[in-house]
């Protein structure tokens, strides 16, 4: 559940910036408006929801890191990347329409 804070802090701080972390399954996920920025950045990005702790619903983005503009990286490990992006404006909105 640490993990989970930690996230959300992130996102709640958001400013230009995407996370991608890896998770246990070996795959690489994007969550809530990180989620947003890359479904703008990469076409055809899986979305929905991801329900966590059978109470918590995230917005999520499951995210192949071969498609990631290597211009927009600034930082990657074996567990996770951070890029820069010019947020939009619209996540609530896009929030309330996945499934």
């Amino acid at each position: 559940m640490c993990e989970v804070v930690m996230m959300l802090e992130r996102e709640l701080s958001n400013d230009g910036l995407i996370y991608i972390y890896r998770e246990e399954d070996g795959k690489w996920y994007a969550y809530e408006q990180s989620a947003f920025y890359l479904s703008r950045m990469i076409p055809g990005l899986s979305l929905g929801r991801y329900v966590m702790e059978d109470a918590l619903w995230l917005a999520r983005a499951e995210v192949d890191v071969n498609r990631i503009p290597q211009e927009k990286v600034i930082s990657h490990s074996q567990s996770e990347y951070v890029l820069h992006y010019t947020p939009y404006d619209g996540f609530h909105e896009w929030l309330a329409e996945i499934k």
